[in-house]
């Protein structure tokens, strides 16, 4: 007969699989979810998540909080281990590059030729004028107009621009216009006053990102954004671009480092 420490060993053990097959059907999950899908108490759902986490098997998103499987238990989907593997990398910069800037931070990754918001840190002094859990993972910069996009865009060669362009049907004069100027300059500036995305803000942003690169290919950016009246363009790029450079070297030689594992 089990004794009951290894009866209660063995019901973890099980709740914590059923977890992770709940994840493996859905993708991703908050807790809530987790807590109604799987019959869990909150707090046994909670107990069993965090450790999950803290041993690998799960990651939280950083904005929306939600549970995903970690990218070394994904199997099947190369592409989808390898944007989960960058977000995971990633994070720990962009909580730092957030709160050593003030600033918040995204991370756009190029998902099926088209930039997506895969993560987003807010500094702690700047949170409270943002709205809580502010939903912007999964939407869509635009490439001519968000600070992301225009970043990802200087660092395209031609056939990939070409490509980019007949994908999305954009006009190829402007997007080479706008191509050269964020090349030239070395990141992508936000158009003031422009806002791409279903979720509103209560406030404009001002932006600016440099490309994200692995393999030698631009492969997404990084972003600073900060509420308009919060400072200038020409104040963020004077004190701050160093530090979002630092953090780009510092993720591409992570995933350099990590890229054969990925594969």
């Amino acid at each position: 007969m089990q004794g009951r420490e290894e009866a209660g060993t063995v019901r973890s053990v099980e709740r914590a699989l059923a977890i992770v097959e709940l994840l493996g059907e859905h993708g991703e999950l908050g807790l809530e979810e987790l807590h109604y899908l799987s019959g869990l108490p909150k707090a046994t759902a909670s107990r069993l998540l965090k450790t999950l986490v803290d041993t690998g098997w799960l990651y939280r998103g950083l904005c929306d909080r939600r549970y995903r499987i970690a990218s070394r238990r994904l199997f099947g989907d190369p592409q989808r281990r390898l944007l989960q593997g960058v977000v995971e990398q990633a994070s720990p910069l962009l909580v730092e590059l957030g709160e050593r800037t003030g600033l918040a931070v995204d991370l756009a990754l190029l998902d099926d030729d088209k930039l997506r918001v895969v993560e987003n840190a807010i500094a702690s002094s700047l949170r409270r004028r943002y709205p809580p859990n502010l939903p912007l993972i999964g939407l869509h910069p635009s490439l001519c107009h968000s600070a992301l996009g225009k970043a990802f865009l200087g660092e395209l060669d031609e056939a990939e621009l070409l490509r980019i362009v007949q994908h999305h049907g954009l006009e190829p004069v402007a997007l080479e216009t706008l191509h050269d100027e964020a090349h030239d300059r070395g990141f992508g500036i936000r158009t003031e006053g422009h806002w791409e995305y279903s979720v509103r803000l209560p406030f404009l942003i001002r932006g600016v990102a440099m490309p994200l690169r692995l393999d030698g290919r631009v492969i997404g950016s990084i972003a600073l954004h900060w509420p308009l009246d919060h400072c200038s363009v020409e104040e963020v790029s004077r004190h701050q671009l160093t530090r979002l450079e630092d953090t780009v070297l510092e993720l591409q030689r992570l995933l350099a480092r990590q890229a054969p594992q990925q594969r």
